[in-house]
């Protein structure tokens, strides 16, 4: 175990001296950001519309209003904010998609390319432990992304003052799982083709774009129930039951994808 740990630490040191990777990440916050800003902005111009002093809200208008009319108001402010969450939330998973695409498609193929890794397995080092080892590196830069992200989520909730919806705060947690699912059958792949390739078709590998009739929707992995998008927008709600049962999912594929990687790795000739 404690090599395992040893290959994880120096593969988390090597990727913190990625610059591209480091950029990929600060790129991908800042986006967040900014589009969320513009979000923000939209909604702030939108309300200050019924508060603009040439349109007083004791005005005739405002007043013939039913209550009805205040009730769709009120929904329709409610909308732009359950929107804005939902862009950040998006924003924010598509970038760490990129990041761990990046991370697990390189993390072995990497290696063997420069050739270092013919000194890692000199040692007595096992081809289980060398690709459990980088695996766990990138777990750990996967989780500090997902606390990086929470934390922008909170401090631009607080200074937009936009309250969070309550299936916000399952979002880093599942926006983790699905970028973990997404590494262990990129990494897999990247052991068959060339890392770009098995990005995209990692990417791309989900079955959300066949229906229940078709035998690939039961064959690829399911990523849908990890975007929770729709969930924000809608206002709709989702139970700790639920996020157990996706955890439960996105645990059982990762480890099947790390076995079945670890099989490839074993006939792969790397010297």
């Amino acid at each position: 175990m404690k090599i395992i740990f040893l290959i994880a630490r120096d593969s988390i040191r090597a990727l913190l001296h990625q610059r591209l990777l480091l950029a990929l990440m600060l790129v991908s916050l800042a986006a967040t950001i900014f589009f969320s800003i513009i979000m923000s902005e939209t909604r702030k111009n939108i309300t200050s519309q019924f508060e603009d002093s040439d349109v007083p809200t004791n005005s005739p208008a405002f007043q013939n209003m039913s209550e009805k009319d205040h009730k769709r108001m009120k929904e329709a402010m409610e909308q732009g904010a359950s929107a804005i969450e939902g862009f950040f939330y998006a924003a924010a998973s598509f970038g760490g998609s990129l990041v761990s695409l990046l991370i697990f498609s390189t993390a072995v193929t990497a290696e063997i390319r420069k050739g270092t890794i013919r000194l890692t397995l000199s040692k007595p080092v096992s081809r289980f432990q060398y690709l459990l080892g980088k695996y766990l590196g990138g777990v750990v830069v996967m989780a500090g992304y997902a606390i990086i992200a929470s934390l922008a989520m909170l401090l631009f909730s607080a200074s937009s003052h936009v309250e969070l919806s309550p299936v916000m705060k399952y979002a880093p947690w599942l926006m983790f799982c699905r970028q973990l699912m997404l590494g262990s059958l990129a990494m897999l792949l990247s052991l068959l083709m060339h890392p770009a390739i098995a990005c995209a078709l990692a990417f791309f590998a989900g079955n959300g774009l066949y229906s229940s009739g078709n035998p690939l929707y039961y064959l690829l992995p399911s990523y849908r129930p990890f975007n929770i998008f729709e969930q924000i927008i809608n206002g709709e709600m989702i139970g700790g039951k639920d996020v157990c049962f996706l955890s439960l999912y996105a645990l059982d594929f990762v480890v099947l994808m790390l076995l079945l990687s670890w099989w490839r790795f074993q006939r792969k000739e790397v010297c």
